[in-house]
């Protein structure tokens, strides 16, 4: 028997409004245990709980606004959405630690049609800033 963590739709396509949905597919492996850590556990770490760095993303997706956007505003509050295509990486924050993790939890090693084998889903470094 085994626990189950979280929500997690069982799979089928998210859709924005006028866009065809995107698959996306089960989970590579198993998830990293950061998935399942506390926001203070995260901190300690020197990570930013509510900022994700998403990686192993194809360079030659063109509109990760349109592909990925949808993906990553159903798990909440988006706060930055930045794109470097020419590394095929993602940055994407949250208003909340625990939106953040949803979508780490909910992303993580999973295959998405057009733009990744297996996203590597991250709790971003944290970046020194004076505010």
């Amino acid at each position: 028997y085994s626990a189950s963590h979280g929500g997690g739709g069982g799979g089928g396509g998210y859709s924005a409004p006028g866009s065809a949905p995107v698959a996306v597919g089960e989970p590579a492996g198993p998830l990293d245990p950061l998935c399942f850590a506390s926001q203070a556990e995260i901190e300690a770490q020197g990570l930013e709980p509510t900022r994700l760095f998403i990686g192993q993303i194809s360079r030659e997706l063109l509109d990760a606004n349109t592909t990925l956007r949808p993906l990553f505003d159903s798990f909440g509050n988006v706060q930055e959405f930045r794109w470097v295509q020419d590394k095929g990486v993602l940055y994407v924050s949250y208003s909340m630690f625990t939106e953040a993790q949803g979508a780490m939890q909910g992303l993580s090693s999973r295959s998405i049609q057009g733009a990744s084998k297996s996203l590597n889903v991250r709790y971003s470094q944290r970046r020194n800033s004076s505010s």
